[in-house]
């Protein structure tokens, strides 16, 4: 989950890359909440690594509606992140905030049944991982494969990449198969 206050001065701090998860670090394989379903993609530790390396911080933003509708708890996306860490570290990369969003409006587990300003495309976790890592949103870049990422890219007014077909990209926003492609043209950007 996010922290508790959203609180941020937009302008000040450094740029950072905010990634999805599934289908951005690891095969979206639909609703990942087991360990044994973690599969990194080719190249995007070492895309991690190379935003580590310039001192970019990178955050993990990813919707879990998997919690909302029962199919995993709490407790299992924590384990899925520690795994993914491990996996990451074995390749010299690291995630320096991992946020999810456990709510859903159709979910089936009353507690997490509802919306939540936290989910994607709205701007919740964008703003805590820019609280906690010291982030101009408008400086950091936002990545990922689904409409949701795209959305919350512009409700934070920082640049995107779309990973996917061109065809399926949002006009203007540039597109690439993998995060280890769109990498050079983020670390570029944010040196320019």
């Amino acid at each position: 989950m996010v922290l508790p206050s959203h609180k941020t001065v937009r302008g000040v701090g450094r740029p950072g890359v905010l990634l999805d998860r599934d289908g951005t670090i690891i095969v979206d394989h639909g609703y990942v909440g087991t360990v044994d379903r973690v599969q990194l993609i080719d190249g995007a530790a070492d895309a991690i690594a190379r935003f580590n390396a310039a001192g970019l911080p990178v955050a993990v933003l990813t919707n879990q509606s998997g919690v909302a509708r029962g199919y995993f708890g709490m407790e299992d996306v924590a384990r899925v992140h520690a795994h993914l860490s491990d996996l990451l570290a074995a390749h010299g990369a690291r995630v320096d905030l991992f946020a999810f969003c456990p709510y859903h409006p159709e979910g089936t587990v009353e507690a997490f049944r509802r919306a939540s300003e936290d989910r994607k495309p709205a701007p919740g976790m964008a703003l805590a991982a820019a609280e906690a890592l010291g982030l101009d949103l408008h400086r950091s870049w936002v990545v990922g494969d689904r409409a949701e990422d795209m959305g919350l890219a512009a409700a934070i007014g920082a640049p995107a990449v779309w990973l996917g077909p061109a065809e399926a990209a949002p006009r203007g926003v540039p597109a690439f198969s993998t995060l280890a492609e769109a990498a050079s043209l983020i670390l570029e950007q944010v040196a320019a």
